[in-house]
Parts: C-alpha cells; sequence; structure tokens
C-alpha cells in the first residue's frame, strides 16, 4: 500500500475511499477528459474501494507508471452522459479470462470484457501505445514485462492488426534478449524499400549479408551501403490485409449489382403482371362486347396488348442475362435496362 502512497484517512486525499493519494493525479493523466462515471452500488459500496483507482477484480489499486499500461478502464457509455468508468488490471483480467482471445461463450478477440457493464473493449489500440510507452524507458527489464503483456493480449487473436502488432512485440523481445541496443530495437523500416525505388544497378553491385537475418546490406560500385530491411511474416500479414481489403471491396461491388439487379428484375415482373391484368380486363370487355355493332376497337386494344406483352418478355429474357454476373452482360443491355454506363 505504502508504494502507491496511501493514507489512513480519505479526507487526505481528495476523498478517494481507498485512500490513495495518487488518484486524482491519475485522473489528471488520462488521455480523454474524465466522463462522469455511473453510480455504483455494487463493488463501489464496498469500504477502501475507489472507483476511480481500484481494480474491479481484485480490488486493489492501480499503478500509472509508463502510462498505465498494466490497467484498462471501461469507457462504454452505459447511460446518457454515463460511463462505466471501472478499472481492471490487465493481468486480472487475463488471469479471469476477460482480456485477449477467449473463446467459447464469451467470444473475445484482442479485447476486454467488463465484469460490471459487460462491455467489450478493443485492447489493440491500448497495446499499440505500448511501443512508444517502452521507447521512453531505459531499463531492459522493464521494457520486457511491457512487451510480454502486450504478447498475452495479442496472441492468438484473428485481427491482421493485432498479428501485425505482435510480430514487432516478439521481434522487440528477440533483440532485447540477443542484446541489440535499445536504440536499434524500434527501428523500423520498409520492406524491400531499396528494391522498390530502384536505387542501385544489380550489374555492378555486391551483396554482404549481416548477422540480422531481416536485414540485407547491398555496397554498390560507388562504395554506398544500401540496408534492405525485410520480414516474411510482416510482408505475409501486409499481403493478406491487401487480399482482405480487394475481396470486401468485391464483396460490396457484388452486393450493390445484386441489389441493383433484384430492384430492376422485380420492378420488370411488376410491370408484366399488370400488363396481363389490364390484357384480362380488356379480353373480358371484348367478350362482352362481341354481338355489338363495332367490336374492332376493343379487338385492336387486345392484340396492342399481346404484342406490348411479348416486347416486355423479351426484354426480361435480356435483363435475367445478368445472371452470369454484369461484366459478362453486354454493355448494350446494362446501359438500356440497368443505366449504367460501362468504359470501353
Amino acid at each position: 500500500m505504502a508504494e502507491y502512497g496511501v493514507s489512513d484517512s480519505p479526507t487526505d486525499t481528495g476523498g478517494c475511499k481507498a485512500g490513495n493519494k495518487m488518484c486524482s493525479s491519475i485522473l489528471e493523466q488520462s488521455e480523454k477528459p474524465p466522463l462522469a462515471a455511473m453510480p455504483c452500488d455494487i463493488c463501489c459500496s464496498e469500504p477502501r474501494f475507489c472507483h476511480d483507482c481500484c481494480c474491479i477484480l481484485c480490488s486493489k489499486l492501480i499503478n500509472s507508471e509508463h502510462g498505465g499500461y498494466s490497467h484498462i478502464k471501461c469507457e462504454a457509455v452505459v447511460d446518457e452522459g454515463y460511463i462505466c468508468g471501472h478499472i481492471a488490471h490487465i493481468d486480472c483480467a487475463l488471469r479471469c479470462y476477460m482480456a485477449g482471445t477467449v473463446g467459447g461463450s464469451i467470444g473475445l478477440d484482442a479485447e476486454y470484457y467488463c465484469r460490471r457493464c459487460d462491455a467489450r473493449t478493443d485492447l489493440v489500440s491500448h497495446a499499440a501505445r505500448f511501443l512508444q510507452t517502452c521507447e521512453s524507458i531505459d531499463s531492459r527489464d522493464d521494457i520486457e514485462k511491457i512487451l510480454s503483456v502486450g504478447v498475452c493480449i495479442l496472441g492468438g487473436s484473428q485481427k491482421t492488426s493485432a498479428k501485425r502488432l505482435l510480430i514487432r512485440f516478439e521481434s522487440a523481445i528477440a533483440k532485447l534478449q540477443s542484446g541489440t541496443s535499445l536504440e536499434d530495437i524500434w527501428k523500423v523500416e520498409d520492406s524491400f524499400s531499396a528494391i522498390s525505388t530502384g536505387a542501385f544497378d544489380h550489374g555492378n553491385a555486391a551483396l554482404e549479408v549481416t548477422n540480422d537475418e531481416d536485414t540485407l546490406n547491398v555496397r554498390t560500385s560507388s562504395g554506398h551501403t544500401l540496408s534492405i530491411a525485410f520480414d516474411h511474416r510482416s510482408e505475409s500479414l501486409r499481403l493478406e490485409d491487401e487480399i482482405e481489403q480487394v475481396l470486401q471491396a468485391l464483396r460490396k461491388s457484388q452486393d450493390s449489382e445484386y441489389k441493383m439487379a433484384e430492384e430492376r428484375l422485380h420492378a420488370q415482373k411488376n410491370f408484366l403482371l399488370n400488363l396481363y391484368q389490364q390484357l384480362e380486363k380488356e379480353r373480358s370487355e371484348l367478350a362482352r362486347c362481341a354481338s355489338s355493332a363495332d367490336p374492332n376497337a376493343l379487338l385492336d386494344a387486345v392484340l396492342n396488348r399481346v404484342d406490348q406483352i411479348k416486347r416486355e418478355l423479351r426484354k426480361l429474357k435480356d435483363m435475367e442475362r445478368v445472371a452470369n454476373g454484369f461484366g459478362k452482360t453486354s454493355k448494350g443491355i446494362l446501359k438500356e435496362h440497368f443505366g449504367l454506363e460501362t468504359q470501353n
């Protein structure tokens, strides 16, 4: 308790029930202005439990050291003008299967599940701040401890962003354990940057591979050395993300085309049904007036209606060719019946 500056008197610490002298400073360090927290008569009714600085899972104080990486605050809006506001240690949540990637009925994917309000909080963005925090720390042990928490948060996630971040964490830990200087641990270079810019002549270049398996040094004929950093795992995730975006765009495009085809085809069907109803009505009138002096006008109307129905049926058949896909449908049909202008 002394580690966190705890006082025996709550009045000495600005009203903190836990007697935490750092409670007010934790709020001041928050990235977002603290919103009003939801009144709580469950855990907050316990003596010496402070809503703002006590873990909802173990009831112990949180620690704001190193940017408060070790805890997460639930900022889910639970009522108009109120957020949940309860805090939990990341380690406690991981041990209780309320953080990270958890299967079963809870189904978490690099998320935090709040015990108080049942809301879920994405932890990828929380873990992403660990790298910036670590860059400002000189203690290798503290850095490894923080990165290990990040690995626990991101491990097993199916999110591309989480996978990419996990690779950086694991790479940084490996470099840390191999004795790489802190300055070099955080260097991140674009994959194959020198190749993509055409910075050297293959014919006059001599290659020298360094001890780092992810870096290739190329010495040009002019004596300059170009460093090409690459990581097949990062490249794999980048390509996977790129393909996923293309497929999502394709699915969105196909959904749009499907909806258009559905609307136009149903509209044509309804128009045809209306024509059939008119034909039935005109045929009935013709039957009733067959003995009249001049049934020719009614007969012409019936014949014209039949011709119109035949034309609309042919139009429907043309429209139905989109069953093979808009890309395999003639430009004339797409333009005439679906209002689509295609490029040559």
